[in-house]
């Protein structure tokens, strides 16, 4: 019983915490496992963990957009008022891989995902 209660215990504050941004080396290595897979890919249980990271950036990111405007502050990106910002894999997976081997380790998945929606959505002076 007593394992059984710090088992739920565990399921639930790792569930209730949010993902955390990842560094691009180790996200890389888990793309590349995950693209030899081919067309199983989507049966891949790390596909869904790599997309959700992915998704889980985007919303930090939408937040602290939202905050900076509520507070009046300027912002790095401006997305599109009517339509969701969307970013390509294939241009997402080409901003990783283009982090500098030397910087890969403090560079994360966040960090890169902001620079492609700054040069996507750059604001109008």
């Amino acid at each position: 019983m007593r394992a059984y209660r710090l088992g739920l215990a565990v399921f639930v504050l790792a569930s209730a915490s949010p993902a955390l941004a990842e560094e691009v080396a180790s996200f890389l290595v888990r793309v590349k496992a995950v693209e030899r897979l081919g067309p199983f890919a989507f049966f891949s249980r790390d596909f869904y963990r790599l997309k959700a990271l992915v998704e889980a950036d985007g919303e930090e990111l939408k937040k602290e957009y939202a905050e900076a405007k509520a507070a009046g502050r300027e912002t790095t990106f401006c997305p599109p008022a009517k339509d969701k910002p969307r970013v390509n894999p294939k241009e997402y997976l080409a901003a990783l891989n283009a982090v500098p081997e030397d910087q890969r380790k403090t560079t994360t998945t966040k960090d890169v995902l902001k620079t492609v929606l700054e040069r996507k959505y750059p604001c109008k002076s």
